[in-house]
């Protein structure tokens, strides 16, 4: 007993306290176009910060780890809306349906509204310095299909194919035509791809510590790719082993993208009798972001069991953005 108390402070202080990562390293920024897939979603793992890679059984664990959908039964529905900075929002979903031995197949999507934009000109004879053209709007979204399956008593693997499409409007742009004329040409600043999530999960058995890792957007073209490696614990197991009504999960994620340096989060959730539950996390080495928390209410009404979820993110000088979470469970 007194090894796995051992043990468990050991997991505990990897996650809570673990030296971040260098500060000081290339960020290498500007190495991704298509950004709208760096974006979270699901107002629960938002709370905690993100470090979701090793929590199962939402379905949207999708956006951080597709094998934490094997652990969904029944039908699962999640719908998400983020209201992010600059006015712009972004709203996502996920429908999970448990097949029995066959797995577990879902389905999602993401949008991003950002509104309208000006389209100028440079004009060095109008008052303004340039013409307005008018109005036009960005359009950005994914589709995704997945696919998670149960391997062993304690291992579990997850996929997803995901189409992505990003309009950027119209651009007038002008040419040489031959040597002594000029030609304007309008361009559809148009990106699509196809891409690819894994991830595998490992419950360790061990007083509900559960590893977790995936790759996330990995295409032949540019876009976000990420690295994830996550740890999660239910610590109340070793602190309050004879509570049954309250449960504290510690959760630390690292994360290694194509376009900036490495990354930390880490969560922290308490739950009550698996009704209410409070929420905190912290981000480290992030330009503006840090903390975050939010909550959570569980109820079940004729058979439907029903999951409401808000969360914050503290975003510095922009303020503080909102996300909520409504899903459905039969």
């Amino acid at each position: 007993m007194k090894k796995q108390r051992i043990i468990s402070v050991f997991v505990i202080i990897i996650c809570l306290f673990a030296t971040r990562t260098e500060i000081y390293a290339m960020k290498k920024v500007a190495q991704s176009k298509l950004q709208f897939l760096k974006f979270e979603t699901g107002a629960r793992a938002v709370a905690m910060g993100g470090a979701y890679t090793a929590i199962s059984g939402d379905p949207n664990c999708i956006f951080y780890n597709p094998a934490g959908t094997a652990f969904v039964d029944g039908l699962a529905l999640a719908f998400n809306h983020s209201q992010w900075i600059a006015d712009i929002s972004y709203q996502s979903g996920v429908i999970v349906y448990n097949a029995g031995r066959l797995g577990n197949f879902s389905l999602n999507y993401m949008t991003a509204d950002y509104g309208s934009f000006e389209r100028t000109i440079v004009d060095a004879h109008a008052w303004e310095g340039y013409q307005s053209l008018g109005s036009f709007d960005i359009g950005e979204y994914v589709i995704g299909i997945g696919y998670a399956r149960q391997i062993t008593d304690r291992f579990f693997i997850g996929g997803q194919t995901k189409y992505a499409y990003q309009k950027l409007g119209t651009s007038t742009i002008w040419e040489y035509v031959g040597s002594d004329f000029e030609a304007e040409r309008n361009v559809n600043n148009v990106t699509d791809v196809v891409a690819y999530d894994f991830g595998t999960y490992y419950n360790s058995g061990f007083k509900n510590l559960c590893i977790g890792m995936s790759v996330q957007n990995f295409a032949n073209k540019p876009i976000p790719l990420n690295f994830r490696f996550g740890l999660a614990m239910d610590i109340n197991q070793v602190f309050f082993p004879d509570s049954k009504n309250n449960r504290l999960t510690v959760a630390c994620d690292v994360m290694h993208p194509r376009d900036y340096a490495e990354r930390m989060v880490y969560g922290l959730e308490y739950q009550y009798k698996e009704f209410f539950a409070l929420r905190a996390g912290y981000k480290g080495n992030y330009d503006i972001q840090g903390l975050t928390g939010g909550l959570g209410l569980k109820m079940e009404y004729m058979n439907i069991k029903l999951q409401f979820d808000y969360a914050f993110s503290d975003m510095g000088a922009l303020g503080v953005i909102n996300q909520f979470s409504i899903g459905l469970g039969f």
